[in-house]
């Protein structure tokens, strides 16, 4: 059982608790939490500690890209990261608990050339051909086009691999033209790709029912405090939230692909692989830290997680 995770364009993730922040002014940071992140490297990190046996194929620049790389061999994740030119990229976050705000500022990170493409394609179909999930999470570096996962979708297909979609913008737009197993927007990304608010669960799986009839095999459309939904070809389900002690989000929609990556690796129901993924979600809320879960804690929540069928 092994899954290839992409984290094309991985980063240094820096989070700042800094109360009352306002741009232009100075503030001494005593304490800053560091972890490599990007999505692809979130849903790795869950995923090994899950026990999955994980690949993550992606790219690497300067000492930044050396280091990021070494936190996942340290965890134990098999790596194929391409080196490039220049450095990859740190992202921070300010976080001011008294006014409830989120402040972040991500790099852009280095240019992907057509000859880095050719090494990352050799990586990449040697990988993909021992897995049995692809994971496809995040954005894209630049000089990759946003039809980059539709053709990294097909070819996993050609040989039989499910394949997880994690993405935003037109890159998730180009992505679902690839027809995906399962994809995973949370409800601001559907809405941007259907350009419409939605104001109830019912909206919601209408739309996703639109994207399973264009050929997505699953839905999951992440609602934050809500909860979630499941949409397949047989139905949709709700997810309803879970008791947490709520310490950080960040992460926690890696943490859940993370889950229902483990859940269909394993052979397990798609509902029940939903389980997993909405307890991993959970679990990860209660840590300050990003893309973390507690496994015994995961079983719990599985145990008193709430799922209805909604149609």
């Amino acid at each position: 059982m092994m899954i290839t995770v992409l984290s094309l364009s991985p980063a240094v993730d820096k989070i700042y608790i800094i109360d009352n922040f306002a741009a232009g002014g100075l503030y001494r940071v005593g304490n800053c939490l560091q972890s490599a992140g990007g999505k692809g490297i979130n849903v790795s990190r869950v995923a090994k500690m899950l026990g999955v046996d994980v690949r993550t194929l992606g790219f690497k620049a300067g000492s930044t890209g050396q280091w990021l790389e070494k936190c996942l061999l340290d965890l134990g994740v098999r790596t194929g990261f391409v080196a490039v030119e220049g450095q990859s990229r740190t992202n921070n976050n300010i976080i001011d608990k008294v006014n409830n705000r989120e402040t972040e500022i991500l790099e852009e990170g280095p240019t992907i050339s057509g000859q880095a493409w050719e090494a990352f394609m050799a990586s990449f179909m040697e990988s993909v051909a021992e897995s049995s999930v692809l994971v496809c999470s995040g954005g894209l570096p630049k000089g990759l086009g946003p039809d980059t996962y539709a053709k990294l979708i097909a070819e996993a297909k050609k040989i039989g691999i499910k394949t997880m979609l994690d993405s935003s913008g037109d890159v998730l737009k180009q992505g679902i033209n690839a027809c995906p197993y399962l994809i995973k927007p949370n409800l601001r990304e559907l809405s941007m790709h259907f350009n419409t608010n939605f104001e109830n669960d019912d909206q919601i799986v209408t739309a996703c029912r639109t994207l399973i009839k264009r050929g997505v095999k699953v839905v999951v459309t992440s609602l934050g405090e809500k909860g979630a939904l499941l949409v397949t070809g047989e139905g949709a389900w709700k997810a309803f939230p879970l008791k947490v002690e709520v310490l950080n989000t960040i992460g926690s929609g890696d943490s859940m692909v993370a889950g229902m990556a483990r859940g269909l690796a394993e052979g397990l129901s798609v509902i029940d692989s939903f389980r997993l993924g909405c307890a991993c979600g959970a679990s990860n809320t209660e840590f300050f830290g990003i893309g973390l879960i507690d496994t015994a804690r995961v079983d719990k929540l599985q145990q008193s997680l709430i799922i209805e069928s909604i149609g």
